[in-house]
């Protein structure tokens, strides 16, 4: 397909996420699933390119704007078209040649931007510098280099300093790894990655899991036959450690309170050989419908899922030997899987988000026998969600105290050194998604 097509695919695909304000990988799959006309190569421009415009939306706002302020005459735009920002990103981003690019992007220009014209527009995006370093005003300048919010960064240069948080912004905008668990009710690890090897994967082992393999590039894994076997389940290995935190063991009764589609579920029947009870609970009905589907190829056997209202009053279900509850939270930390999560996170939402955790953990507490183990968990990295939240319930529940998750991970042969006694996966440190738990249990 031409590349003047594939660019106005990527328009059309970053217009419904830019309108909707859904997530970007649902727009997408929805899109190809109605062109079967695109080929594999097609497919990997426009989901590329989508994702990157995401990625690196408050950059190309601020150099679209800034080209457009060098330009006369040109009427203020309230907000920019679509098409503006993926040419802002083909030159700044793709390092495209301008009269190659006013070729491809001409026709689609002309149909949604009346001022400028595309080719003085080209000029002034080219001459315009991305943003360096300025010590002076170093939060303002990092935050739109790397398109960041701005109270994110704002903690992070408090918390760990320019040049850190220069890496972590970089490494939350990096492309991840493919991780994936192996499925140990159906085989060891090595059997796995026996098995991905006669299908041509050549996979890796984890960094950090002892059941976490590494592919070597993105593949279309639920094409794979071993994948049908359920040989392994899709998950980034800081998603496999926070269920080693919980230490299950066969026989538990354990609760998930915020299941989602089960990733986390499976792990630790995983971890307690299917023998016990896991009830998942979640407030979406599809996702629990995953989770059920995603059971049967797994071979799991011992949870139920159950959907529940946002409803604080309602019974808490308990008592079990252990809970997680992996809170809904801003998603900080999967920025690089979910780039489209920054135009959604500000402040507000933050602070919103940190009075629905703290509710969520009271709502869960009573479900911990004595004894038990409650973990809290998040995707984000900002205290307000994760220290702050943790804090604020150990006030009020006396009658639970933190463990040290450093103590924890070696026991469940995670290698992971520079933690304490919150677990806090950075991505440029671990090389995994952003996470951050912590581990408490019942007097």
């Amino acid at each position: 397909m031409k590349t003047s097509s594939l660019i106005g695919h990527v328009v059309e695909v970053l217009d419904f996420v830019l309108d909707g304000r859904r997530p970007a990988d649902s727009v997408v799959r929805e899109f190809f699933r109605a062109r079967h006309y695109l080929g594999s190569s097609d497919r990997r421009f426009i989901a590329e390119r989508t994702f990157d415009v995401l990625r690196h939306h408050r950059l190309l706002t601020a150099r679209c704007r800034r080209a457009l302020e060098g330009l006369p005459a040109v009427p203020a735009l309230p907000s920019l078209p679509t098409v503006m920002l993926v040419a802002a990103h083909e030159v700044t981003c793709a390092a495209r040649d301008i009269k190659e690019l006013e070729s491809d992007i001409g026709p689609l220009w002309g149909a949604s931007v009346r001022e400028p014209g595309c080719a003085p527009f080209f000029e002034a995006l080219a001459r315009e510098e991305v943003p360096g370093d300025d010590r002076r005003n170093g939060m303002g300048l990092i935050a739109v280099r790397h398109s960041m919010p701005d109270f994110v960064v704002a903690e992070w240069l408090e918390r760990f300093g320019v040049e850190e948080t220069e890496a972590l912004c970089a490494a939350s905008n990096g492309n991840p790894p493919v991780s994936i668990r192996a499925n140990t009710l159906k085989g060891g690890v090595e059997e796995c990655r026996a098995a991905l090897g006669r299908e041509g994967i050549a996979a890796g082992p984890g960094r950090l899991s002892p059941v976490g393999l590494v592919f070597p590039k993105r593949i279309n894994a639920q094409g794979l036959h071993s994948f049908r076997q359920g040989l392994f389940e899709m998950q980034d290995e800081g998603s496999q450690i926070l269920s080693m935190l919980l230490e299950v063991r066969p026989g538990m009764t354990v609760l998930d309170a915020c299941a989602g589609a089960g990733g986390k579920s499976l792990h630790m029947a995983a971890m307690m050989g299917n023998r016990g009870r896991i009830i998942a609970l979640d407030l979406d009905a599809k996702k629990l419908e995953n989770l059920v589907m995603r059971s049967r190829r797994a071979g799991v056997t011992i949870a139920t899922t159950s959907v529940v209202t946002e409803d604080a009053d309602s019974s808490p279900v308990g008592p079990a030997d252990a809970v997680l509850v992996d809170a809904p939270c801003s998603g900080v930390g999967t920025f690089r899987r979910n780039p489209g999560a920054k135009l959604l996170c500000t402040e507000e939402y933050s602070l919103a988000l940190a009075r629905r955790q703290s509710a969520l953990l009271d709502r869960y507490a009573p479900s911990v026998r004595s004894g038990g183990r409650l973990v809290y968990s998040t995707c984000t990295l900002v205290r307000r969600e994760n220290q702050d939240v943790v804090g604020e319930f150990l006030s009020s529940h006396p009658d639970f105290s933190l463990l040290c998750a450093a103590d924890i991970l070696p026991r469940q042969g995670v290698r992971c050194p520079g933690q304490g006694i919150y677990l806090e996966l950075l991505p440029h440190r671990t090389g995994t998604d952003g996470y951050f738990a912590a581990v408490m249990t019942r007097s």
